[in-house]
C-alpha cells in the first residue's frame, strides 16, 4: 500500500501542476537536467539584476514585524517545503531545493533581503512526514518560499504547531498540487494552479495544427482521485475546444510491468490524439507498444513530460512527434530568455550538482516574487516587513513574469485565481524537444514567446473540491 501511496503523491505533483514537473532521479543521476540547460556561465551571473527585475535583493536596514520568526537579528528565515529525502522517489523536487539554495547564496552576496540575510529552513516531508515538516518552520519561520510537497493537502494538519493556518505562516510556493492548497489563502502562487478554471489554449493550438487527429481524443489517467480532477480539466478543456471524445481510460499507478492491454485499448477505440495524467516512463513505454501495433497517433501532454527521462525509457522513436505544453521558457531557449540563462548560472555556481527543471525555474519565480513584495512592502511599511503585507504586495502583480522566466500571470484574486490563457506546444524531434508554436514573433506570439488568446480559459463545472480557507486571515 505505500508503494501505491507514494506514487500517487509523486503523480499529484506532475499531473495536478498545470505548469510544473517532476523529478524522479537520485541526487547521484540528474535525467531532469538537460544537455542544453548546461554550460558556462553568462557574464551577468554576479549581476544584482535578475532578467527584467531590477536588485531584487540588496543591502539595507529592513526589519521583521515583531512575533513574525524566531531568527537572529539581520537575518530572515524561510522555510523551504519539499520531498527530496523520499526513500521509494529519491530526490523528488530536488530541483526546488536546489533552485532555493542558489537564489539565497546569489541573493545573500547582494546584501540580502534589504539587508536580511537569508536563512533557510529545510522542510523536507520524505512524501509522508508533513506534518513533521510543519513544525519545522511553525512558530519559528516567517514565511515559506519557493517550495512544494506532493501532499500539500497536509499541511492543513488541524492541531496547534503544524497547521498552516494556525501557525499563521504566509506562502509563495513553486507550486500547489491539491485543491486544498491551491485555492486555500494565506499564499500566492507564481504560477497559479486552480481547480475551477483551466487553461485552453493548448487544446486550442493542438486542434489547429492537427485537425484530424482532434477528432478522435481520448484521456488515460492513473486510478486515483487526485489524478481524475487532472483529468476532469482535461476533459473540460477538450470539450471547450470543440475534440471529440472517443473514451476515457484509467490505469493502475503502480504495480504494471505490461503496457499492451492497455496500448490495445487506446487503439481500439479509434483514438487519434491521448492526453495522459502520470509519469514519463510509463507513457513512453505506452506509445512503443503502440507504434509497434501500427498506430500514427500523436500525444499531446503536460508539461512534466518535459523530461529526459520521457525520450530515454523507450527511445526517441517511441515519443517522436509527442506534443507537450509549457508556460515557461524553455532551457533550450536560454540564450534568447535573459531570466533562463540566469537561472541555469545560478544553480551552476551555487549548487554545482544542482538538477534543473520546471520546477526549478518556479521556485526561482516564486523567491523574486517574495523578494520583490518585501521591498514594496518595506517602502510602505518605513522597512518592516509583515506577513500580510508581503501577501498584498505579492497579489497585486497582475503581470507577473519572473523577471522574464515565464508568461504573464495575473495574480490578482486570492483563492480564486483565474489560469493563465498562455501556453507554448513543443514537439520531441529526433530525441529532442523544439518548440513547435507559437513561431516567435509570429503571428500567435502575443508576446515573449507564448499565446495568450481572450478565450484561453475555460471553467470546470466537475466536482474538484475546495481550497482551505481561513475566514480570519485577510488574504
Amino acid at each position: 500500500m505505500v508503494s501505491v501511496l507514494a506514487v500517487a503523491a509523486a503523480l499529484s505533483i506532475v499531473a495536478g501542476c498545470g505548469a510544473s514537473g517532476g523529478d524522479d532521479a537520485s541526487e547521484d543521476e540528474s535525467p531532469s537536467t538537460t544537455a542544453a540547460a548546461q554550460g558556462s556561465k553568462g557574464a551577468d551571473v554576479d549581476s544584482p539584476d535578475f532578467g527584467s527585475i531590477s536588485a531584487p535583493c540588496h543591502a539595507g536596514e529592513f526589519t521583521v514585524a515583531d512575533g513574525e520568526q524566531q531568527a537572529a537579528a539581520g537575518t530572515i528565515q524561510i522555510g523551504v517545503p519539499n520531498d527530496r529525502g523520499s526513500t521509494l522517489r529519491p530526490g523528488l523536487q530536488k530541483p526546488i531545493w536546489d533552485a532555493s539554495v542558489a537564489f539565497a547564496g546569489w541573493c545573500n552576496d547582494q546584501g540580502g533581503i534589504g539587508g536580511l540575510k537569508i536563512e533557510i529552513v529545510d522542510m523536507d516531508a520524505k512524501l509522508f512526514d508533513v506534518e513533521a515538516a510543519m513544525q519545522q518552520a511553525c512558530g519559528t519561520a516567517f514565511a515559506m518560499v519557493g517550495g512544494g510537497m506532493a501532499q500539500d493537502n497536509l499541511q492543513f494538519s488541524g492541531k496547534d504547531g503544524s497547521d498552516f493556518h494556525r501557525c499563521g505562516l504566509i506562502d509563495i510556493p513553486a507550486y500547489a498540487v491539491s485543491t486544498e492548497k491551491s485555492e486555500s489563502n494565506g499564499q500566492v502562487q507564481p504560477i497559479p494552479n486552480p481547480a475551477h478554471n483551466a487553461s485552453n489554449t493548448w487544446f486550442q493550438d493542438f486542434k489547429k495544427l492537427y485537425p484530424d487527429d482532434s477528432k478522435a481524443w481520448i484521456p488515460v489517467w492513473g486510478n486515483l482521485p487526485s489524478l481524475e480532477i487532472v483529468k476532469a480539466k482535461q476533459v473540460a478543456v477538450a470539450e471547450a475546444t470543440g475534440f471529440e471524445q472517443v473514451g476515457d481510460l484509467n490505469y493502475p499507478v503502480a504495480g504494471t510491468t505490461d503496457w499492451t492491454p492497455l496500448a490495445l485499448s487506446i487503439k481500439e477505440k479509434g483514438a487519434e490524439s491521448l492526453s495522459w495524467t502520470g509519469e514519463s516512463a510509463d507513457v513512453a513505454k505506452v506509445l512503443q507498444v503502440l507504434r509497434t501495433q501500427g498506430w500514427e497517433g500523436r500525444a499531446l501532454l503536460e508539461s512534466n513530460q518535459y523530461d529526459p527521462i520521457f525520450v530515454e525509457t523507450a527511445g526517441p522513436e517511441a515519443v517522436e512527434g509527442s506534443v507537450v505544453r509549457m508556460a515557461v521558457h524553455m532551457m533550450e531557449e536560454a540564450d534568447k530568455w535573459p531570466a533562463i540563462r540566469k537561472y541555469l548560472d545560478l544553480v551552476e555556481k551555487y549548487v554545482p550538482d544542482g538538477d534543473t527543471a520546471l520546477l526549478g525555474i518556479q521556485s526561482m519565480s516564486a523567491w523574486l516574487l517574495f523578494a520583490t513584495s518585501a521591498n514594496t512592502c518595506a517602502e510602505q511599511n518605513g522597512g518592516t516587513l509583515d506577513r500580510t503585507c508581503i501577501l498584498e504586495a505579492a497579489a497585486a502583480n497582475d503581470a507577473w513574469t519572473g523577471g522574464g522566466l515565464h508568461a504573464k500571470e495575473d495574480l490578482a484574486g486570492g483563492p480564486e485565481i483565474t489560469a493563465s490563457p498562455c501556453s507554448m506546444l513543443m514537439v520531441v524531434k529526433d530525441g529532442k524537444y523544439e518548440r513547435l508554436y507559437p513561431e516567435i514573433d509570429g503571428t500567435d506570439d502575443d508576446g515573449d514567446g507564448f499565446h495568450c488568446p481572450s478565450d484561453g480559459v475555460t471553467e470546470v463545472t466537475a466536482d474538484v473540491g475546495q481550497g482551505k480557507v481561513d475566514p480570519g486571515r485577510k488574504i
